[in-house]
């Protein structure tokens, strides 16, 4: 890795694993082909939960997973869409919304990641680092767009944008040649005249052709051609400019993808069971919060009849005699068309040690199958032990499977541990991450799924459209994304059986001869 002084972390937005490698194997995507077999490629990259896009991308860019931020080294962004609990009344952080007394919320992501875990440009130390479209950002040299309006435009833009040839392609080649300009005229975007030793790089453009034509579209897979074209106007930028033989370009995902069979209604499920939505620019009285699409995140007031400001997490036998017609919250929400998985945290559970409750209602006979998640330890000594209620039957169908079935064995394993015995089957790593998230204090009450069978498209209590294409829940399709890391000859040629996203940040200071902040839980692949 002596030659290795720059690397770029090229984050391509909702690709799923199988169909990218399709891609590559038809010679779709020949640039892509050229990194993969002159460098590090693995098919099964397992995603964070949520898999969501912001989520991930935090992961991704520190190395991390989320849990408890005040008092651990990890981050502080749960999901997409949460509720901080810290401050009366509560607030609701929705990152691609516009705030009562902000401009869009996604420029929050960067406090909400706490102060007990660093991101890529802030390990890197001194030299110059480039941030292209990419929000997570913090600590970072050069910025583009250069401003916040700037940066706010080019987003909604983006997200916003139905005319393809016009802007959805014109937005991959800005930023690929702005990166490339970077290089070539280092003084005119820094104090010195040194290329920048870590880039990152975001392709939004394919997660809003999925969202708008699904995954198997024309559309969608033309976006990826053109993402393809203009990384090999960055190979061939870098190579003229004589950086290309001392580069190491990762190009990874944050999430994979699905289409959901239907849209969902709730009806008048939730004014039949006395509970209704909260709306601090309302002053609003609600008694819950619900964000999600196929899987939901709720967030319940604590005390039925206490304060009407206090929203701690309520207890489980408060949720299961709930609002004013005291109904069983663990019960009922399995009412609701579709749901088949539950998560809920014990009482007492704290950063060190702790308890989750799992339910899965069995699609045929409607009975209730539980197990739970224990956790111990913070960091790289943090091990979760997976128990099942029936010998014969668990939660996330790990005892079918001849590999996972050995660690339901009553006893602590460690993330590394579940990665080895889950990456190829559906809700891979899900005892691990399950129990960081719930261990954030902005986590949900409880967590429902439909495993992608119904979405309900909500954000904070609002429908927000009646899209089918998402990429929320467990199972791979949407939970393993690619991973290639290619440019340099000096690279080790090798098929990596399986990583995960956190892996990335630590493989690309390994390269720059770096160390990673101590927060970092993802290892090496060299």
């Amino acid at each position: 890795m002596n030659q290795i002084k720059h690397v770029i972390f090229c984050i391509i937005d909702d690709v799923r694993s199988d169909q990218f490698f399709k891609l590559i194997s038809d010679g779709s995507l020949p640039n892509l082909k050229r990194l993969m077999n002159q460098g590090i490629y693995s098919k099964n990259c397992i995603t964070d939960f949520p898999s969501l896009t912001y989520p991930s991308q935090v992961s991704m860019m520190t190395g991390t997973y989320t849990g408890n931020y005040l008092e651990e080294l990890c981050h502080g962004v749960p999901s997409f869409h949460w509720m901080e609990r810290n401050q009366v009344p509560p607030f609701l952080r929705s990152y691609n919304s516009i705030g009562s007394n902000e401009r869009i919320q996604i420029y929050k992501l960067n406090d909400d990641l706490g102060n007990n875990c660093k991101t890529l440009f802030e390990m890197v130390g001194e030299g110059n680092t480039v941030s292209i479209s990419q929000f997570i950002s913090r600590g970072v040299s050069y910025l583009f767009p250069e401003r916040k309006t700037k940066l706010m435009l080019y987003y909604l833009l983006i997200k916003h944008s139905y005319n393809v040839n016009k802007y959805i392609r014109k937005a991959n080649l800005v930023a690929v040649k702005k990166l490339l300009n970077t290089f070539e005229n280092p003084k005119k975007f820094f104090d010195t005249k040194e290329a920048p030793i870590a880039s990152n790089l975001l392709f939004l453009s394919s997660d809003v052709m999925m969202h708008l034509y699904g995954p198997f579209s024309e559309l969608y897979k033309l976006n990826l051609f053109h993402i393809d074209k203009v990384l090999g106007i960055l190979l061939e930028g870098l190579d003229k400019l004589g950086y290309l033989e001392e580069t190491a370009i990762a190009i990874s995902s944050d999430h994979g993808n699905y289409k959901a069979k239907t849209v969902g209604d709730f009806g008048n499920f939730f004014n039949e069971n006395g509970l209704t939505s909260y709306h601090p620019r309302k002053n609003s009285r609600g008694n819950m919060d619900l964000s999600g699409n196929s899987v939901g995140f709720f967030n319940f007031k604590f005390g039925s009849k206490g304060n009407k400001q206090n929203w701690n997490h309520p207890t489980v036998s408060e949720m299961e005699n709930y609002g004013p017609k005291q109904i069983n919250l663990l019960e009922k929400l399995f009412g609701i068309k579709g749901v088949r998985l539950m998560y809920y945290c014990e009482d007492g559970n704290t950063s060190k040690k702790g308890k989750i409750h799992l339910k899965r209602k069995d699609k045929n006979t409607g009975k209730i199958i539980r197990g739970s998640i224990e956790y111990t330890g913070s960091g790289k000594e943090f091990k979760t032990k997976y128990s099942t209620e029936a010998v014969d039957e668990d939660v996330f169908n790990y005892i079918n499977d001849d590999i996972a079935s050995k660690l339901l064995d009553d006893k602590f394993h460690t993330l590394d541990e579940w990665l080895d015995a889950t990456f190829h089957i559906d809700f891979p790593l899900y005892p691990d991450l399950l129990s960081r998230n719930f261990k954030n204090p902005r986590r949900a009450d409880i967590i429902v799924s439909t495993c992608g069978e119904v979405a309900y498209n909500i954000k904070h209590g609002k429908k927000e459209n009646k899209n089918l294409y998402l990429h929320d829940i467990g199972l791979r399709k949407s939970a393993v994304v690619p991973l290639i890391i290619g440019g340099s000859e000096d690279l080790p040629v090798k098929e990596i059986s399986h990583c995960k996203i956190t892996d990335i940040v630590p493989t690309l200071l390994k390269m720059l001869g770096k160390k990673p902040h101590p927060s970092v839980v993802g290892e090496s692949l060299i």
